[in-house]
């Protein structure tokens, strides 16, 4: 489990081992940055460095920028990091919402795991970290969805973060530290991660999950950067309603309120499939938003690739398609701005709970005026 197999994420990594070099390693650290780009990778390799009991110095790797002469990393060998990589160390911890599940409280296990609760924080973080270590010289907690703790259970952690056992780790994952009290941002040492580049990320999907080059090649561009949010629209057959959206696209100029319930009816069908995969205990409700989330995400990959055309530059996610050329052909840049921009409109809408039914039906119509042949940039579209 080296550390080098968290790839592009230079920073992170240099500022990991100037901790080492100095050996002054923090006992929180705040890891932020989108899903998917190694985040919690990182974290359980930088855990089986505090675990192992042999730590390494070896020569940094050659593709890191910016290292420093020596890198730590774990052995590899040693019966901790046997036991890490086995998912039995009895001294590393992973804390997540659903934690709720294994409470000892009925009343707490019978809820809905909305927040990541001070009721899962002071029986699996506070009760535990001040114990000595079972098995080696640290104990380490990576908490996920950091962004999702709720008031109480970050002001639940604050000694903890303020004076920690000895031996002790936490790691926050978040995709953002906005959403965290300034207390708790402000007792952690905080690592940004970046996106990760797109043919990276079409080369992983080529290799890992066995998919054609146009389909990977869509998904890497649908994905913003995030691996792991690509192999999950890979995982959810994402790439396979492409053809369908376009084909809703094709006809919104001419029948644009037939476009939006089209796009409403895709994000059903996918929502019926995410339900039967997902083993997440947020419910129908938030389901169907997601689904409809990554159907607006998918159109929106496919006009922006309509408004590249416009300006002259090549399709990054369908760079041979002949719909996307017939589209571009009808439509002018500012009109494609607006009609993204109407996308992201509705994407902020659905997450907000409004009429889902008002807002397809508007998104139709606006991608309609978008598309219709001969639109000009002063145009008004919805």
């Amino acid at each position: 489990m080296p550390l080098s197999d968290v790839l592009h994420q230079d920073r992170a990594h240099n500022r990991l081992q100037r901790a080492f070099c100095a050996g002054r390693i923090p006992h929180a650290y705040l890891f932020t940055g989108p899903d998917g780009v190694g985040k919690e990778m990182l974290a359980n390799r930088l855990a089986a460095v505090l675990l192992c009991t042999n730590p390494q110095e070896r020569q940094p790797p050659a593709d890191v920028q910016g290292a420093l002469e020596t890198w730590r990393d774990a052995c590899g060998r040693c019966v901790d990091c046997e036991l890490l990589r086995a998912g039995n160390h009895p001294d590393f911890h992973r804390i997540h919402r659903t934690l709720n599940k294994s409470h000892p409280d009925a009343q707490i296990r019978s809820r809905k795991a909305i927040d990541l609760s001070i009721d899962v924080i002071r029986h699996f973080l506070i009760a535990r970290i001040g114990l000595r270590p079972s098995q080696g010289q640290s104990k380490v907690f990576i908490i996920t969805e950091a962004e999702r703790l709720s008031a109480g259970a970050q002001n639940a952690m604050l000694k903890t973060l303020e004076e920690p056992p000895a031996h002790s780790y936490l790691v926050l994952l978040a995709t953002s530290a906005d959403a965290l009290l300034e207390t708790t941002k402000s007792r952690c040492q905080h690592v940004s991660f970046n996106t990760l580049p797109a043919e990276f990320i079409r080369r992983h999907l080529d290799d890992q999950a066995g998919l054609s080059q146009d389909a990977a090649t869509f998904l890497a561009e649908l994905s913003q950067g995030s691996l792991g949010q690509a192999m999950q629209f890979a995982a959810y057959g994402l790439h396979d309603s492409v053809s369908a959206l376009l084909d809703l696209l094709s006809q919104a100029a001419a029948n644009p309120l037939a476009c939006g319930k089209g796009l409403q009816e895709a994000a059903q069908e996918l929502a019926g499939a995410l339900k039967t995969q997902s083993d997440d205990d947020t419910g129908d409700t938030n389901m169907t938003r997601l689904a409809q989330n990554m159907i607006l995400a998918t159109a929106s990959t496919i006009l922006r690739d309509v408004q590249r055309l416009t300006v002259g530059h090549r399709p990054a996610a369908l760079p041979s398609n002949a719909v996307i050329s017939r589209l571009a052909e009808k439509t002018h840049p500012e009109a494609m701005r607006k009609t993204i921009q109407a996308v992201g409109t509705a994407e902020y809408q659905i997450r907000r709970s409004g009429n889902v039914n008002l807002i397809f039906d508007t998104l139709g119509i606006a991608i309609g005026r978008g598309l219709k042949p001969g639109a000009r940039t002063s145009q008004p579209v919805i």
